[in-house]
């Protein structure tokens, strides 16, 4: 492996572990999570190489990993599942979607007109934050 491939992994690496401080953070996820993940992060980039030009196969990985290990680590609560319940239930979830999971969505839509217009200022991510709000409303049916 060449030394800026190195580098540009341990830059990755070191992303995708601040990313999962920020969710520990926001869900309160146990220490052991975190520990999890960096550990099966850590064991699928040295094994796996990873091609500079496909950035978001990193992002993909890392909430592949912080997925599994909130499966492994966070079962407690009122509602615990066996993780091949929960396997079952996502296969069956994909099947009836017939694995339809990027669906067009009014924010979706929003956001890739602001994009074709280019309207990248802070003022259009603002209104697009607003707009994320309503529909985060409507969609809780208050």
């Amino acid at each position: 492996m060449l030394e800026q491939d190195l580098f540009w992994e341990d830059e990755a690496r070191r992303e995708a572990v601040e990313w999962m401080l920020e969710v520990n953070a926001h869900y309160g996820f146990t220490t052991l999570t975190t520990m999890l993940f960096v550990n099966y992060l850590d064991r699928f980039l040295s094994s796996f190489y990873f091609q500079r030009d496909k950035p978001l196969m990193i992002h993909r990985v890392a909430i592949t990993c912080l997925s599994l290990a909130a499966k492994v680590e966070e079962t407690h609560g009122q509602n615990m599942f066996e993780a091949k319940t929960i396997q079952r239930m996502e296969l069956l979830v994909l099947l009836t979607l017939k694995w339809k999971m990027l669906p067009i969505t009014p924010l979706s839509f929003l956001d890739h007109i602001i994009r074709r217009l280019g309207l990248q200022t802070h003022l259009h991510r603002e209104f697009l934050k607003r707009w994320e709000h309503l529909f985060l409303f409507v969609i809780s049916g208050k």
